[in-house]
């Protein structure tokens, strides 16, 4: 799905682009802003891909506003809107990375072109099913979707790919991946680069390039979820530094001082799954890391990862995973 912002103080076109907008399924209008102010807060809560700015916004300057959407938003596609052709606006237009300088009244089928034009060509990830799939797990909102699809991409680009295109592969899903997240910038996405950085290890091993598409799928996720409830971020750290032990809900609720029933209620929203579910996740991830790179049996992962029973373990990892962990740890050492 495409993610359009308009910029513009003109009422009447502002009800004729959105339905435009609203007439092409390929693509989403996230908001309308009349002044930079109102775009930043647009950009807070979603990355838009492309932005239609008028030149005039009153006071304030469409062309420089752009300006600025580039240099902090590179990825961001921005297209000028203005009601007379002005060749020096133009030339000043092409010379600042803006992708084109658009008269007024912008037609349906010259709005479609664009839009259509922008999927093509956005990453050729989208064009693997699996990838598609994943995105749109993420938009849904339920995590235990996006979980298995990460075994499943992970599982099609080692039947189908060489390390090399691997490697390719994998570097367009994280970035698309991380533009995923409410305003995403290049700064941000250098930082979440470097956090889960591609390396050797994660191209060559089919379940160690799975761990790291799933924590980069949590990283989305968290992040979605922290942009509106910023205290969400002490009950994510608390289960990451706490994987080991067992938590409660209590224990949780605690940490970011909501009840209970209110953070049930945030996971079902922004997971679709209960907490408890999600804390299972991420330890049995956690364990499936385990026994790919360590020498530590199933006994010895379970109780590392504070299940006071190898039993309990296995009947958890088999009723969320599908298969026994001894056969998932036959596989993760092939």
């Amino acid at each position: 799905m495409t993610d359009v912002l308009l910029i513009d103080q003109d009422s009447l076109f502002q009800q004729a682009f959105a339905k435009m907008i609203d007439g092409n399924r390929s693509c989403r209008l996230v908001g309308v802003a009349e002044n930079e102010v109102e775009a930043k807060e647009y950009f807070s809560n979603w990355h838009p891909n492309i932005v239609f700015c008028d030149v005039m916004l009153g006071l304030e300057n469409g062309l420089k506003l752009c300006q600025k959407i580039k240099k902090q938003f590179p990825e961001t596609l921005c297209f000028i809107l203005s009601n007379y052709c002005d060749v020096n606006l133009i030339y000043s237009a092409m010379k600042s990375g803006i992708e084109e300088y658009l008269l007024k009244p912008i037609s349906r089928s010259k709005l479609s072109g664009i839009i259509s034009d922008y999927t093509s060509r956005s990453t050729v990830a989208r064009v693997n099913p699996r990838y598609e799939y994943l995105c749109n797990t993420i938009e849904e909102r339920n995590y235990k979707k996006s979980y298995d699809a990460c075994w499943d991409l992970a599982q099609w680009l080692f039947d189908h790919m060489d390390k090399n295109e691997r490697q390719k592969q994998l570097i367009e899903f994280m970035t698309g991946l991380f533009f995923m997240i409410p305003g995403m910038d290049g700064v941000q996405k250098s930082y979440f680069q470097k956090k889960y950085e591609l390396n050797n290890r994660i191209i060559s091993k089919q379940v160690l390039c799975y761990h790291w598409l799933v924590e980069i799928v949590t990283e989305v996720y968290s992040q979605i979820c922290t942009t509106r409830y910023v205290y969400m971020k002490k009950i994510f750290k608390y289960i990451e530094e706490n994987k080991n032990n067992e938590i409660s809900l209590a224990d949780l609720s605690r940490q970011a001082g909501i009840s209970s029933g209110y953070l049930s209620r945030i996971f079902k929203k922004y997971y679709n799954i209960s907490v408890v579910d999600y804390m299972h996740l991420r330890k049995l991830l956690q364990a499936k890391y385990y026994m790919t790179v360590s020498e530590m049996n199933i006994s010895d992962i379970s109780f590392l990862l504070g299940y006071s029973e190898a039993g309990y373990f296995c009947k958890i990892f088999k009723k969320y995973e599908g298969i026994t962990p001894s056969t998932f740890h036959k596989t993760a050492k092939n």
